[in-house]
């Protein structure tokens, strides 16, 4: 933007909230700032779309740069003047935090964390935050403002005797509608990562202006609001029923379900539009991995993808094993039956955070909660969407609903309990008690190994199948030799070590899959050069 003064660079200044020009230092009303429309800038004043050539992303520069590049992919990028197509935003929330206080916050949000990369920390990296808006749709829906009768009833003892009793109570939804239910309207933005930094605080939204995005990044609406209109009006459903049982007090309701909750509740769709909404971006790159550090550009509420540095998480974690070794074989006298079934428990307890792991990688690959995504390149998933929608109904359910959760969670409960009375209990040094644990770690394994193949399958890099059985066989390797009783302790000492090696490789590749759900794959927000440097 062009400074009506001078014609020097415009920015906008998140402190004082108005345009400043680089040259003069003059200010101006973002809000009341215009300019005449050439050619190339159609409705959107001084902002100008290009696609990214390498990954199709869409953006728009408000820099007077002849060459840029790609905030997704890091591509270079000769802009194209050419708008066409685009929903655009009918309001805004101008950024309230500006560098300073995002780099403030980010840094604090790093306290204590020993293990990641020592970059995160310097401050020519911090000193990378890029100011970004992020088009969200703002969703509205309308409810039944008529009284209408719904049925309750209460249950209660008294004096000895219990009573039901049921009533046709009248009733209103006193709150008419739901506004401003927002979702994230670009399809290069984590839907998860939305979540992490939401909520933004509605009563700030001001009628939109091109000169709030002075010196800053955007991004085009490319998401259809009808992607999560579903949603929309389950939420409006829910917040409806909320109103509804508010002041009954112990009367509980007996309420339709599906489509004659909906025709009872009269929930009605009336439209979305699009709105900018302010983030801080920093992105940290590791060979085709990147990591981000998300800000909410009004509240500060943060959001940051934390990679191991592997070298120091495995340094600190040997010297952790030396001490704990060396204060084993100080104060606790154990056997080798003892070592041998501890020893499965460890690959076990290790094999439950791979798994969870796994779930992670399997999700993001799959983009299983970012439903953005799928507007295309959904033949590049080996997840189909009836699967993704299966595993998202499931993530609301608790693990001991499951028949596999339960039973697991049975195992897992007296394996803590005879590991805890292992330490004090000479009843588990002995071979029976050996073969009791073996067999109920067994149990637990079979189970853990069955779950954790069936989400492996949907992985991309197939070598977890190799470490799953390989931890499998180990548990049953030393099953086998606890129930065979051998008199030779090198036995027992070998199953252990066939489990530690187990353990010990799935405790590497954990790592190695930690940093994996930690980071992104590019396309990416990478190489943000230029921007609002001034913010």
């Amino acid at each position: 933007m062009k400074c009506p003064s001078c014609g020097g660079t415009l920015h906008f200044d998140i402190a004082r909230q108005c345009l400043v020009c680089a040259n003069c230092a003059n200010t101006y009303d973002a809000d009341e700032y215009s300019v005449e429309n050439s050619a190339d800038t159609s409705s959107w004043g001084d902002a100008r779309m290009y696609r990214c050539r390498s990954c199709g992303a869409e953006l728009l520069s408000m820099n007077d740069e002849a060459v840029s590049y790609c905030m997704y992919c890091g591509s270079e990028a000769v802009l194209q003047e050419e708008i066409s197509g685009m929903n655009e935003p009918k309001r805004i929330i101008p950024f309230r935090i500006d560098k300073q206080e995002c780099r403030t916050i980010y840094r604090k949000a790093l306290e204590k964390k020993w293990y990641i990369p020592t970059e995160f920390k310097e401050e020519e990296f911090i000193e990378r935050f890029r100011p970004f808006y992020i088009p969200y749709w703002m969703y509205n829906v309308k409810f039944r403002e008529d009284p209408f009768t719904v049925k309750g009833y209460r249950d209660y003892t008294r004096g000895g005797y219990d009573y039901h009793e049921e009533y046709d109570i009248l009733t209103e939804i006193k709150q008419k509608g739901l506004y401003g239910v927002p979702y994230d309207a670009s399809r290069n933005f984590d839907d998860l990562i939305a979540e992490d930094i939401a909520p933004f605080r509605k009563k700030d939204l001001i009628p939109f202006s091109s000169g709030y995005l002075a010196g800053m990044y955007a991004d085009r609406p490319n998401v259809s609001p009808e992607l999560y209109r579903k949603e929309v009006m389950d939420k409006a459903e829910e917040e409806a029923l909320s109103d509804i049982r508010k002041g009954l007090n112990m009367t509980s309701l007996k309420l339709p379900s599906g489509k004659k909750l909906s025709k009872l509740l009269d929930a009605r769709y009336d439209g979305a539009e699009a709105v900018y909404l302010p983030v801080w971006f920093l992105t940290w790159r590791k060979g085709d991995r990147v990591a981000y550090a998300v800000v909410n550009g009004q509240t500060g509420k943060i959001h940051i993808d934390l990679p191991t540095d592997q070298k120091v998480f495995l340094r600190n974690t040997v010297l952790a094993a030396v001490l704990l070794f060396i204060l084993l074989s100080v104060f606790v006298s154990v056997t080798s039956r003892f070592v041998l079934w501890f020893s499965a428990l460890l690959v076990y307890l290790a094999g439950r955070r791979y798994r969870k792991e796994l779930k992670e990688i399997r999700n993001r690959e799959n983009h299983v909660f970012d439903k953005g995504y799928l507007l295309s390149d959904e033949d590049e998933l080996s997840m189909s969407e009836r699967a993704r929608s299966r595993v998202r109904a499931l993530s609301s359910i608790p693990l001991f609903r499951t028949v596999a959760g339960a039973l697991a969670s049975i195992v897992i409960s007296f394996a803590a309990l005879f590991g805890l009375a292992g330490l004090v209990s000479e009843e588990l040094m002995t071979y029976e008690g050996a073969q009791a644990m073996t067999f109920l770690i067994l149990i637990a394994e079979s189970i853990l190994f069955v779950r954790s193949l069936w989400v492996a399958r949907h992985l991309r890099n197939k070598r977890s199948v190799l470490i799953l059985m390989l931890a499998f066989a180990a548990v049953v390797y030393s099953f086998v030799v606890a129930w065979q009783e051998p008199v030779q302790d090198w036995w027992y000492y070998a199953g252990s070590l066939v489990c530690l090696a187990a353990a010990s490789i799935m405790c590497l590749d954990l790592i190695a899959r930690y940093n994996e759900t930690a980071t992104r794959p590019l396309p990416s927000f990478y190489a943000r050069e230029g921007g609002n440097d001034h913010a």
